[in-house]
């Protein structure tokens, strides 16, 4: 019985002890990250077990601020592995595949947000301005149109609507929608010269 009882003390001192020696590393790379010692930030958190969620966030994010592109990825597409529910880390990840120029994959991501989270206002804006970029303005203003039915008085969204309407030869549309980003802030230069033009 005394063993048992000295393997669960054993056990449970053994688990604090890697619970504070992760804070401990989380705290020194922030501290680095801080002073933009990124190679530190990271080297301070590879030193524990990388078979965790949060350690693999954070090292795609160190290593997208280090530039290293291929690494971030890597880690984030771990951290997704590790929870496949996340949001977070694929808001992350699609940081890495935009600077790589990747943006099949980042329309990829934001439309797997969308599974998770359908009335992702951010994932739905980014989905419909990638797709407005590739002139396909049906899917951009089924995306946007999502955003604008939950935050009808959003400056963005309107604006990016409008520009959608406009392109489409929708011009009456267009004019309502740049009305309403003027009126969200009407010193907007874009909006102001688009409505000139309608």
């Amino acid at each position: 019985m005394k063993w048992k009882l000295l393997l669960l003390i054993t056990c449970f001192a053994f688990s604090l002890s890697a619970q504070q020696t992760a804070e401990v590393a989380f705290s020194k790379s922030y501290a680095f990250e801080y002073n933009t010692d990124y190679t530190k930030a990271i080297n301070v958190l590879q030193e524990l077990n990388t078979d965790n969620y949060q350690i693999n966030l954070r090292l795609g994010w160190l290593y997208y601020l280090n530039k290293d592109y291929i690494k971030s990825e890597m880690h984030y597409k771990k951290a997704i592995a590790l929870e496949p529910s996340s949001l977070e880390a694929r808001f992350g990840i699609v940081l890495p595949q935009s600077s790589l120029g990747n943006w099949n994959n980042v329309l990829a991501t934001y439309l797997e947000i969308l599974k998770l989270d359908p009335n992702n206002t951010i994932a739905n804006y980014r989905t419909a301005s990638i797709y407005y970029n590739r002139k396909d303005y049906v899917n951009a203003q089924t995306y946007v149109s999502r955003v604008i039915k939950l935050y009808p008085f959003d400056y963005d969204s309107n604006l990016l609507i409008a520009k959608i309407y406009q392109a489409a030869g929708k011009n009456t549309e267009a004019k309502k929608h740049f009305i309403k980003a003027l009126e969200y802030n009407p010193q907007s230069e874009e909006a102001t010269q688009a409505l000139k033009k309608l």
